[in-house]
């Protein structure tokens, strides 16, 4: 039996931009999400809700690949994680 050949969908440099941030800012939040004894549940929920948002407001904006959109797809990747740690953050602090 022949296996098929698994391939990725094609992805624009935007895209590959910020799957490569939202990689890297995922492993630096997640550390300071266990090193603080946040919610992990309250950091990927607000994570999930800030790159939902993003990909309302950003997705018509950032087409192209030169370098300025690159580099605003990396920081904006980045950023999800670090948006779902800050909720977390935050709601830990309500909590009594």
């Amino acid at each position: 039996m022949k296996l098929p050949k698994l391939r990725l969908p094609y992805l624009t440099p935007v895209a590959k931009g910020q799957l490569w941030g939202m990689g890297v800012g995922l492993g630096t939040a997640l550390l300071a999400v266990e090193h603080m004894e946040l919610s992990y549940r309250i950091f990927f929920i607000g994570a999930a809700a800030a790159w939902v948002a993003s990909e309302f407001y950003l997705s018509r904006r950032l087409t192209g690949s030169d370098t300025k959109t690159i580099i605003i797809a990396i920081l904006s990747g980045m950023s999800f994680p670090w948006i779902g740690w800050l909720f977390a953050f935050v709601l830990n602090l309500l909590r009594p």
